[in-house]
């Protein structure tokens, strides 16, 4: 691609532009050389005032890397002191009032207008390839009168010093921010058990007299349908005491472990077990959840603890059939 570019940017060189091409040396003997064929080109076209845009690469793009290069040309054509050179600031802002960012195709009248604000005999804009050898800069010399190209010049600038480390920072790929990896959510509620079938959350437990209220949340977390169900006698609470709360058959006919939750996948539902206080039960505040599970994992257990409890100024009676 660079091969064929060098020889139609040559082509048009040679047929459309009295041009000059300049091989690559030094940075600023190539520099220079750059601006000595703007100087000839010019000087031939009688123009003595320039006015330097910001240069482009190949897709028409302003970059940082086509800023720096106008700036050193234009440096460089002060020191050589044979044309004058109007400030950027000055260029770039009037072109920005009168909205011109394309100067070649822009309207002879337009250009005439932003070329006399400045006092600018010629607008001299720019592009350049970022290639192996270096960067392949083309310049042409464009006239306010009709935005026509009337000279043009080019040099390979090798990419050392800033130019180098600037091309360098430009090219580099974007940092990739990292996140840190997030564990899983904790729900809201006195406690939880997560597994690959579902999540069971205790949300509350209240006492009044001798009985505890737990109220459940449980959330199918499986792409199938997902009964649970668990073993009365062996799903107990156990107090800070030592005591052993247990549920009755009267108090939880409608419970979980009597009667089970069926979920469709995501699904959530409420439940809710109610435990009986053991014989010697004493003023307690912290328990131990014990779950028996009978489906969709048979014979599974697990237990969640540091639940505490929460007083309840009245306890509904449990359901009857």
């Amino acid at each position: 691609m660079i091969r064929q570019f060098l020889i139609i940017s040559g082509l048009l060189c040679s047929t459309l532009l009295s041009g000059h091409v300049f091989a690559a040396g030094n940075y600023e003997e190539s520099l220079k050389a750059l601006a000595d064929g703007v100087i000839a080109e010019s000087l031939k076209a009688k123009k003595e005032r320039l006015a330097i845009i910001d240069f482009t690469d190949a897709k028409g793009v302003v970059t940082p890397i086509g800023q720096f290069l106008a700036e050193e040309l234009g440096t460089q054509l002060l020191v050589a002191g044979e044309l004058k050179v109007v400030e950027r600031k000055l260029v770039s802002s009037t072109l920005k009032k009168r909205h011109l960012t394309q100067i070649d195709a822009a309207s002879p009248k337009a250009l005439k207008g932003a070329a006399k604000a400045i006092r600018t005999d010629i607008f001299v804009m720019g592009s350049y390839l970022d290639a192996p050898e270096g960067i392949l800069v083309t310049v042409k010399l464009i006239s306010p009168l009709n935005a026509q190209a009337i000279g043009a010049a080019r040099g390979m600038i090798p990419k050392v010093g800033p130019l180098g480390e600037l091309v360098k920072e430009f090219n580099k790929p974007p940092a990739v921010k990292v996140e840190p990896p997030k564990g899983p959510t904790i729900p809201e509620g006195l406690g939880f058990h997560r597994n690959d079938f579902y999540e069971l959350v205790v949300r509350t437990l209240s006492r009044q007299d001798n009985q505890i209220r737990m109220d459940l949340t449980i959330e199918n977390r499986s792409p199938r349908d997902v009964k649970l169900l668990c073993l009365l006698q062996n799903t107990v609470l156990k107090d800070d005491q030592g005591g052993q709360w247990a549920q009755s058959v009267e108090g939880n006919r409608e419970g979980l472990c009597t009667r089970g939750v069926e979920l469709s996948p995501r699904e959530k539902d409420r439940a809710v077990l109610m435990f009986t206080a053991p014989a010697d039960s004493a003023a307690v505040s912290q328990f131990i959840f014990s779950f028996h599970e009978k489906s969709p994992r048979r014979d599974a257990t697990f237990a969640i603890d540091n639940l505490t409890i929460e007083t309840s100024p009245s306890l509904p009676s449990p359901a009857t059939p």
